[in-house]
């Protein structure tokens, strides 16, 4: 007689072994200028302190820039987290005879300034009134771009204005080191550079200004009157 078939399912096929873990991904690196990769030192106030002095003192490590404050204070961003790791490690060290504090960085590097301002100063100017100097001034940069506003300084010096960060570009590139038409003096170069300067921050400095001059003069009444 032939053999009975059986009713039973035939065995499922094993199941496929796991896959392999995948392999942990690498920490990302912290970009430049970032406050991993900076430090804040203090007690810098020898003699001679400069970009090139700090440099020497940090050196072994790529830096990306310094900014000094008041001549005692800077701060150092460099390449990676490992130079500022390393920088930190002079903290409590005497270097030219002082003793310095190394600590991180609490904010990151400023974006350059050619990347979003859309104002510009201008120093080596002449003495004159603020009418004529603006006019003159205005004249001068209009061919960097759309000027809002122009603002004189009888010290020599004034405040572009324009409608964008590319017309300020252009003045600082084409108009720095450069000598003006008259009424300007012939030959004699100005300075063009970069301002975090707004009109709608020159606004705001306004409106706390007059806010300021109120409420000093409300004190002074309430005063007078008691």
């Amino acid at each position: 007689m032939p053999a009975k078939k059986s009713n039973k399912p035939a065995a499922k096929a094993a199941k496929p072994a796991a896959k392999a873990a995948k392999p942990q991904a690498k920490a990302a690196k912290a970009p430049a200028g970032s406050a991993a990769n900076g430090v804040y030192v203090k007690g810098l106030n020898f003699p001679g302190l400069s970009h090139e002095t700090v440099k020497e003192l940090f050196k072994g490590s790529a830096i990306t820039n310094i900014v000094l404050r008041r001549k005692k204070y800077c701060l150092i961003y460099f390449k990676d987290a490992a130079g500022a790791s390393k920088a930190k490690d002079l903290n409590g060290k005497m270097l030219k005879g002082q003793k310095i504090t190394v600590e991180a960085a609490k904010k990151g590097q400023a974006a350059e300034r050619a990347t979003y301002c859309t104002s510009v100063f201008v120093g080596g100017l002449p003495a004159m009134s603020r009418a004529t100097g603006a006019a003159a001034v205005k004249k001068e940069f209009a061919k960097c771009g759309t000027i809002q506003k122009v603002r004189t300084y009888r010290a020599g010096h004034a405040f572009v204005y324009f409608a964008d960060n590319a017309a300020a570009k252009k003045a600082v590139t084409t108009m720095d080191q450069q000598s003006l038409s008259k009424p300007f003096p012939e030959g004699k170069q100005i300075t063009v550079r970069y301002s975090v300067r707004s009109k709608a921050g020159d606004a705001a400095k306004e409106a706390s200004r007059a806010k300021k001059i109120a409420a000093a003069k409300a004190r002074a009444a309430a005063k007078k009157a008691n």
